[in-house]
């Protein structure tokens, strides 16, 4: 798998895997955070370990503090049990819900399933040790802190420092084209609760970070208003849908 390896600020990189998958284009990244401490967000699955430390490596990266966990999702934590046997130092810090899943990742592969399977993942998920995993809601660091962010996933965390603000998926899915425009798709799996994903928006909002890193895909500065946009888009779908149910629309007629 292709990779591209995209300098964001002197302590902030974005790792693209470039998987020649249809519907996994500019989709799957993991980030990499050189400062008072060194940590990764959400590694990637389990074929993207190579790249990953190809990228770590022409870095100078040779020890990690930290790996940290937005959701326990196969596409974002699959790599994460080799990631530990490579760097014996590492914590990971994910939500307290996602940890059976870290120490028994057989648990990742039928949801995966379940929404149509991987093509990227190979199998190769590897358990990581209790002893190295923190729980997000205990976390503390002065370099960085959680905040639980459910809707997406009730165990769902964003990660944030004076500067940055990781959502993984608590704020959707990103893409941006060449001319800098971008469209926004929400992440709602079934079941969707609205307003408990609308709260975890306003609480990010209210952070005012400088610069915004999805999970999918890329970053964005605050005043692009990301965030902003897909609550207003949230509100537009919720406002569609309860005026075709009212109707007595449903099921496929509804779709």
């Amino acid at each position: 798998m292709a990779y591209t390896l995209d300098k964001i600020s002197d302590d902030l990189f974005l790792v693209a895997f470039n998987a020649a998958v249809p519907g996994y284009e500019h989709f799957l990244s993991a980030w990499i955070y050189v400062g008072e401490v060194v940590f990764v967000v959400d590694p990637g699955p389990s074929v993207t370990v190579g790249e990953l430390m190809t990228a770590l490596s022409s870095l100078g990266v040779n020890r990690l503090d930290y790996i940290l966990l937005t959701h326990v999702h196969i596409d974002h934590t699959g790599s994460v049990g080799a990631l530990v046997d490579i760097f014996p130092e590492v914590q990971v810090v994910c939500h307290s819900q996602g940890v059976p899943s870290l120490m028994d990742p057989r648990q990742l592969i039928p949801p995966s399933k379940k929404k149509g399977g991987s093509p990227l993942d190979n199998g190769d998920l590897r358990p990581v040790p209790e002893s190295r995993i923190l729980e997000a809601e205990a976390f503390m660091s002065n370099s960085v802190m959680p905040l639980t962010t459910p809707g997406y996933a009730m165990g769902h965390v964003s990660y944030y420092t004076d500067q940055y603000l990781f959502t993984g998926e608590a704020g959707g899915v990103c893409f941006s084209d060449s001319k800098g425009r971008f469209y926004m798709r929400p992440s709602t799996p079934v079941p969707f609760y609205f307003d408990i994903f609308m709260q975890s928006l306003e609480n990010l909002m209210e952070l005012r970070p400088q610069r915004i890193c999805y999970g999918h895909f890329g970053s964005f500065d605050a005043e692009d208003r990301v965030l902003w946009q897909h609550r207003e888009q949230l509100r537009l779908w919720d406002t569609t849908v309860r005026a075709q149910l009212d109707r007595g629309l449903g099921g496929e007629a509804l779709e």
